[in-house]
Formats: structure tokens, sequence, C-alpha cells
């Protein structure tokens, strides 16, 4: 059928048309007539050498293997259209319709984009832009054939909307362009909309440090700089004006600038204490505690914040708890832990004693019982100090505290063989967690600690299902984590799914560069030794390489992780 006219459309979604006739999706119920058509369309001259389509479609397969199959979608191909012609095999090249028209989107619109660009022309851009469909073949986003001209078409669309100044359709497209949200800002400065250059740059902010670990450049941090100063500023609330040096002291953070960051987090917090404002103060604290913990200082910085606090406005106590919580825990994970952690809580309780400050002796017993169940100690002192902290917790309404206090005591019943005491002291702490005002600390940090205490290999298994569904929607806190992360990693490993143990290896090994030595260190090499014995390693290696653990678990102070590495067990 010689002179035929194809038109084919790759963008937003694949459609056929033989001479003005559109052929029903469901004629492509087969992938590799399409994927032949498809791949033909996009190469130059619409055609290409026998063994590259063969290659690209059927990767792996031999020569012969190949060649057949290749007839086979050529032979489809050309009953589905109608079209003797349409992919004809000669010698060593596969053509697409070489006597008739073969007209595609991808063409029309690479070829407008292009000249747009050439003129400079916003308004050119802009309609140039307005001829892409979508994403190349969205039907099949993870063929490996398409993604270079996937990516090469995309590229081009993103041009058009910078040079079509069509900023917040870029932004949507590309949330890490910072020169939209440049734009952005912008527009909102000129309108005298503050409030959203603000809320436009705390938006710029959390996506260039999740998605390109970066903080925003000098440009948007200028135009940030300008929201805050802008005429009317006074007039803002004490909240805006907290969540704008916080989001401040962030940048400045993520910098390293520990001074200008610790002084937009006081300054927060003294404006969040004086109005009572626990979600601000909770933030400031928070800030406060990484600026300190960075400078080797945050014991001494959390006590006075807390004491301070304790006599300024005690209503506003229960929330640094909160915001320090991590930063316990990542006390708790240092090499020399668990003695100093002990130590400031009790020195926190005397403090707490001295002043008759509930809250202060509510946080001297956990840290002291927490220390106390992490380093077996006698089991009757620990849990006396946890059983005061819940309720001392309790009567100033701190459920951080309480929460913690749950979950410390579920194990330390689990260490003394009381499975139906720890199943529900278990379950208490996570229904807390999940309702609290910090879910990303708190949840997976209670559900480490039930997959590090389940009753057996196959309860810890299902802990780890019931935890991703937990965590699916929480930016959970990284050092938070490291509990579930090694512990969910070991048991993986010994269960056999050694592509889930890696994946939480792969999560786990770069927050544990955060701690010279300590118990992470060692859990690490744990859950990698049960990994290799999977994989066929000899028993003596295995062997070697838990005992290497367990000597790094008894220099952190943990004899029951010790004795499990030494016994080669798994719970």
């Amino acid at each position: 059928m010689a002179g035929a006219q194809l038109r084919v459309h790759l963008l937003g979604g694949f459609a056929v048309s033989v001479d003005g006739r559109t052929l029903p999706a469901t004629a492509w119920r087969q992938r590799r007539p399409a994927e032949l058509l498809a791949l033909l369309v996009l190469s130059p001259g619409r055609s290409m050498p026998r063994d590259q389509v063969i290659e690209a479609l059927w990767p792996g397969l031999g020569p012969a293997a190949g060649a057949a199959n290749l007839r086979k979608a050529a032979f489809h191909l050309r009953q589905l259209l109608g079209v003797p012609e349409v992919c004809v095999l000669e010698g060593r090249r596969v053509g697409l319709l070489p006597d008739g028209e073969v007209r595609a989107d991808v063409d029309d619109f690479e070829a407008r984009a292009r000249e747009a660009l050439a003129s400079g022309d916003p308004a050119r851009c802009r309609e140039a832009a307005g001829y892409y469909g979508g994403p190349l073949l969205p039907e099949d986003p993870y063929a490996a054939w398409a993604e270079e001209h996937r990516a090469r078409l995309q590229r081009l669309y993103l041009e058009l909307l910078e040079a079509g100044e069509m900023w917040g359709r870029l932004v949507a497209e590309d949330p890490t362009r910072e020169v939209a949200h440049q734009e952005l800002m912008r527009q909102h400065l000129v309108r005298g909309d503050r409030a959203a250059a603000i809320r436009q740059f705390g938006r710029a902010r959390e996506v260039l440090r999740e998605e390109l670990g970066v903080s925003p450049g000098a440009e948007l941090t200028g135009l940030y700089e300008e929201a805050l100063e802008a005429e009317g500023r006074a007039a803002a609330t004490p909240a805006m004006r907290a969540r704008a040096l916080l989001m401040w002291g962030g940048v400045h953070y993520e910098r390293a600038e520990l001074a200008e960051a610790e002084r937009a987090a006081r300054e927060a917090k003294a404006l969040a204490t004086d109005a009572g404002l626990a979600t601000e103060l909770t933030g400031a604290s928070e800030l406060l505690g990484l600026t300190a913990y960075a400078r080797g200082a945050w014991k001494e910085v959390f006590a006075e914040e807390f004491l301070t606090t304790l006599s300024e406005a005690p209503e506003l106590v229960p929330f640094l708890y909160d915001a320090n919580m991590c930063m316990v825990e990542f006390a708790l994970g240092e090499a020399d832990g668990l003695r100093a952690v002990s130590e400031y809580g009790a020195g926190l309780l005397a403090e707490g004693e001295r002043r008759d400050a509930v809250a202060a002796r509510a946080l001297g017993r956990l840290l002291r019982g927490e220390a106390g169940v992490l380093a077996a100690e006698p089991p009757d002192p620990v849990r006396e100090d946890l059983e005061l902290a819940l309720r001392l917790h309790d009567d100033v309404g701190a459920v951080t505290g309480r929460t913690v206090s749950v979950e410390r005591l579920a194990q330390l019943d689990s260490v003394a063989g009381d499975a139906g005491a720890a199943r529900r002291g278990h379950a208490v702490a996570l229904e807390a967690a999940l309702a609290s005002a910090v879910p990303q600390h708190l949840v997976p940090w209670v559900l480490g600690g039930m997959v590090e205490h389940a009753a057996d290999l196959d309860r810890a298994v299902g802990l780890l299902d019931e935890a991703d569904a937990a965590c699916a929607d929480l930016e959970v806190c990284a050092p938070c984590a490291m509990g579930l992360r090694v512990a969910g990693a070991r048991v993986s490993a010994a269960h056999g799914d050694l592509d889930r143990a890696g994946a939480l290896l792969a999560l786990a090994e770069p927050v544990a560069q955060m701690w010279d030595g300590g118990p992470w260190h060692a859990a690490l090499a744990e859950a990698r030794a049960h990994a290799v014995a999977q994989e066929g390693a000899r028993d003596r290696e295995v062997g070697a390489q838990l005992a290497a653990a367990a000597e790094q678990f008894e220099a952190a102070q943990r004899p029951r992780e010790a004795a499990r590495c030494r016994a080669g067990a798994v719970l």
C-alpha cells in the first residue's frame, strides 16, 4: 500500500492513525508491535540497523532468537495497520514506511521548540510549549530504550517553560529549578505579598534539601532576606515571625553557619515563649539542640534551656523534650553514651528535687532508666526509674516522655521474659507515637524497639511490614530510625530476604557515620554478618564477623547484644 499516510502520537499517550483512520487502543494489547513502531519513529531517517533494534527491544537475547522476535513483531505491526510495507526488513536494516508519509507529534514539538528558543521570544516559547502533550510513552515509563529520548524531550520542554517565563508550571514540572522559585518570589514581593514570598522560599528550601541535598543559593536567599525586611514585618504575628526565623536559621544550619543559626533559633524561641506557641517552641528548641550538638555542647545548652523554661513558662516544658528527643537518642548511641546520659539524667533529677520541678525529675528518671535498660543494669532500680518517669510525665502532660517511658518498660518486660506485658506495652507506645506531635521521631523509634525485642523471627518480619505501612507517609528522622533499620536489616538477612536487608543497610550506613564508633557500628557489623551467612560464607568467616561485632558492643557497654553475637543468634 504505497503512499500511505501514518500519523503517530507518542507524547502523553500512544495513538496511531492510518490514512485518517485512528486505531482503537485495544489494538495495541501486544507491546512489541507498538514499541517497534515507536522506536522507528524516533530513529533518524525512520530506519535502524537490525542488531540495534534487537538489542533495544530484546536485550540479552542471542542473534537467532532476537531476529525471530523482530520478524514476529514486524508481522503483527503490518497486520494491525493493514499496510504491508509499513515495516521493511531489508539486509541489515529495519525501515518504517519508506514509500509513504510518516508524521509524528514528537517531530512537530521538537521543530517548534527549537525555532522558538532560537528566536528568544517568550511568547513563541509559550506557544511552542503547548505542543508538548506530556511525557514520552507514559504507558511504558520503564522502557530502557526510550529513556534517552524521554529525557531529551523533557529537557527541551523545561527550556521552553524557562524561556517562556512560565514559572509556576516550571516549578510544578521541576521543583528543583531555583530560577523559577526566584521569579515567583519576585512576583509575590511586587504584589506586596510578603507571606507568599516566604512560603515560596520554604517550598524551595525543602525540595532542594530533599532532592539535591543543598541549601538555597545566594540570589534566592537574598530575596528571602528582602521578604523578611519588607515593610509590614512589624505587623506580622509572632507565629509568622517565629516560623520565618526558624526557616532562616535552618538555612544557616545547613551551611554550617552555626552562630547565625543559633541566633535565629534563640530569637524564635523568645517569641514562641512570650506568645505561648508550642509548635514554634519545639522547632526553636530542636534547632538550638542541633547547633549545640554540632558544637559539642548539647547537654549544657539543653539543661540551660530546660531549666530556664521551667522558671519562665513551665506549661511549655513538655514541648522541649519533643524537640530534643532525637538528640537524647543520638547521645545514647555514642561510644560512651550510656554512662554520659545516665550521669546527665542523675544531674537533672537532683536539680528537679532541689527546685521541686516535676518535669525535671521526670526527664532525669527517664534518661537514667533508658541508659539502664540498654546497659542491662539490675532490673529493679531501672524499672523504678521508668515507672516513676511514666507517672511524672503523665502529671505534666508530656506525651513524648510518656511514650518513651512506656516503650522502654516494654523492652524491660521483654528481657525479663514477660512476653504478654511486653506486647501490651509496645502496642500502647505505638498508638501514642502515631497520635503524637512528633511521629517522624517516635514512630520509627518505637517500631525499632518492637523489632529488636520481637518474640521470634516471623514476628519480627511481620513488624517490618507494619513499619513500612506506618512510616509510608512520614518524613522519618534518620537517627531515630536507626534502631528500626539495623534490626530490620538483621532479621531480614536471617529470614533470607537479602534485598530488603540490603536496602535497610543502605539507609542506615550513611547515618552511622554521624557517630564515631558506638553501638550502631556494631549493629551494622552484626547485620552484615547475617547477610554474608545467607550468601553462603563459611562458618569461620561469619563467626569472625560476629565476634568482631560482639567486641564493639562490649566497648559500647551493650552486654546483651554482645552475648547475642557470640551465640550467633538473631533475636
